[in-house]
């Protein structure tokens, strides 16, 4: 005897980011099944996606940095179980090429800016431009804040341990989710 796979159980299994189909999951939780429309609208997204060809890669992407949404940041911290939202990421390899989405394995970024590397609002304060992070995102980070300028190494020391904790995360994003991305890469993939 044969089983036949129902689009509900389709929508239950989705590992998608299509945000119609994810919702699609908690109503079918909620009532029990979709209506008539929403199952011919699901059918319709997953033949799509489908028919649409995601290109597996494993690239490389040193020095390059990406900012990505809100979203993605929220999805981030509720997988890796962090206290806060990372945007900005330093990428570390391309893993795939889709017509809508990236996948892309990354850490939190470890270079210095004019911005925070967890939240990226602008640094105002001497204290958040010697360490690079304001006092709110490092309690976030966990990293315990300076108290005067010669505790910035300390500082910068426990962040990088805290990093490399958190470790390598990977992530699909939305083209449209991705806020900013300059490099080498980044030109590749605009063309695909």
């Amino acid at each position: 005897m044969t089983q036949t796979t129902t689009t509900s159980d389709k929508v239950k299994n989705y590992k998608g980011t299509n945000s119609f189909i994810v919702k699609m999951n908690d109503v079918i939780t909620k009532y029990g099944g979709l209506t008539p429309n929403q199952d011919a609208a699901v059918v319709r997204i997953l033949e799509k996606e489908s028919n649409e060809r995601t290109i597996q890669v494993n690239w490389p992407t040193p020095g390059e940095t990406v900012i990505i949404g809100r979203r993605i940041g929220q999805q981030l911290k509720e997988t890796y179980g962090l206290e806060f939202n990372p945007t900005l990421i330093d990428i570390t390899r391309l893993l795939g090429v889709g017509p809508r989405e990236v996948k892309f394995a990354g850490k939190m970024t470890i270079k210095r800016g004019k911005i925070c590397t967890s939240c990226m609002r602008d640094l105002t304060d001497e204290f958040s431009m010697l360490t690079g992070m304001g006092k709110t995102c490092a309690k976030h980070m966990k990293v315990e804040y300076i108290k005067d300028a010669s505790e910035a190494t300390r500082f910068r020391e426990d962040y990088l341990k805290r990093v490399e904790e958190i470790g390598v995360m990977e992530f699909t994003i939305p083209k449209s989710q991705i806020k900013k991305w300059e490099g080498m890469t980044e030109a590749i993939v605009r063309t695909m």
